[in-house]
Parts: C-alpha cells; sequence; structure tokens
C-alpha cells in the first residue's frame, strides 16, 4: 500500500510542479480559491464517506475512501508534507 501512495504522491507533486492544463490536480493548486479549493473537496468526500458508511453501500465507501485519500494528499502537498512523512506517522501507530 505503501508503494501505491508514493506513487499517487509523486503524480500530484509532479502536477503540482508542472500545472498541466487538463489536469483536475493542477486546477486544485492553481484554483482561485487557493488552497480552499482542496480543502473543500476533502470535507465534501468526507461527507460521502460516512453517508456511504451509514447507508451500507461498500462500492460507494470504497469509491469516497479513495477521493478522501487522494484528497488529504493534495493538502499534505500544498503545505510541502512528504508522503513519507505520513507513512511514518501511521508506522508508529502499529
Amino acid at each position: 500500500m505503501s508503494d501505491t501512495l508514493r506513487e499517487l504522491a509523486a503524480v500530484i507533486e509532479d502536477r503540482k510542479e508542472t500545472l498541466p492544463e487538463d489536469s483536475y490536480t493542477a486546477e486544485l493548486f492553481t484554483h482561485e480559491k487557493g488552497e480552499n479549493a482542496a480543502l473543500e473537496k476533502l470535507g465534501e468526500e468526507a461527507t460521502e464517506f460516512i453517508l456511504a458508511a451509514k447507508d451500507g453501500d461498500e462500492a460507494e465507501l470504497t469509491h469516497e475512501g479513495a477521493d478522501i485519500v487522494y484528497h488529504m494528499l493534495v493538502v499534505l502537498a500544498q503545505h510541502d508534507v512528504d508522503v513519507d512523512e505520513l507513512l511514518d506517522e501511521l508506522e508508529a501507530r502499529r
């Protein structure tokens, strides 16, 4: 799992640096709302995750969980937090 998170974080960092015009990720870094755009999406996805859990919809729960992780990685990248710091924190909690 950590390899997948590292690979996704690397893609997000690349989008942060290159800002391709057709990239949703790049849009989150350049949105007029600034960091709030990614934070709002993170909150929205968290709410959708909770609703999917309450509904017992496993497929939707998985989808929304992935959205949370993705938007969380974007926010971490906005704050220049390396994904390895997150993984180290999770490792310490084992």
